[in-house]
């Protein structure tokens, strides 16, 4: 089961431990850690955006279930209904803020068009299924699942594969907040010695 990171993910633990460290001096030295673990901060921000974005949609596709499973009573539908909907307008809410933290952080976009493009044609099926089978039998409700069997694969696969990417890039970017804290702690511990007059 997918879920968004918490605190103990390595990703997020790293980030607590760069930002212990405490006031870094201003030497030269010492301005990458800050630049390094802005970055880490923001990648670890897009990983959980993608995280949740799986979560959202796995949640809707079980909201999917319900709603053909309980549709035929006209309360049970419209709840089963709205809350198809809201998860569904969630999911393109956070398609559309992942896109803008990558963008940010200048990294390569094509899992998120590739996501748009199959969010636009997943939920056009599942429209296009209720309009054409309708939720007035069990037979009409399974005919409309059969109908978007297997259409939202590519969705879970192209996030999932996002998921990796970002962490993965996280792994790397903590290695460099920690060549940055390396190289910064000499200024910082090291006296200043001087040449006698």
């Amino acid at each position: 089961m997918t879920e968004s990171m918490n605190f103990f993910h390595p990703s997020s633990f790293w980030l607590a431990i760069a930002l212990a460290l405490g006031p870094l001096s201003s030497h030269a030295e010492c301005t990458q850690v800050l630049e390094s673990i802005d970055r880490l901060q923001s990648m670890v921000v897009a990983e959980n955006t993608a995280r949740d974005a799986l979560a959202t949609i796995r949640r809707n596709a079980q909201d999917w279930k319900n709603l053909l499973l309980r549709g035929r009573d006209a309360n049970e539908r419209k709840t089963m209904q709205n809350r198809f909907d809201t998860q569904a307008n969630t999911y393109v809410n956070r398609l559309s803020n992942l896109r803008t933290e990558m963008s940010q952080l200048s990294l390569a976009l094509d899992h998120i068009d590739t996501l748009e493009r199959e969010q636009l044609r997943l939920f056009e099926k599942y429209r296009a299924a209720l309009v054409h089978h309708g939720l007035d039998s069990l037979e009409a409700a399974a005919a409309a699942d059969r109908e978007v069997q297997g259409a939202d694969v590519m969705t879970f696969r192209t996030l999932e594969k996002t998921i990796e990417v970002l962490s993965a890039e996280n792994t790397e970017q903590f290695k460099k907040v920690r060549q940055s804290v390396s190289n910064c702690q000499p200024s910082l511990t090291t006296p200043h010695t001087h040449k006698p007059q």
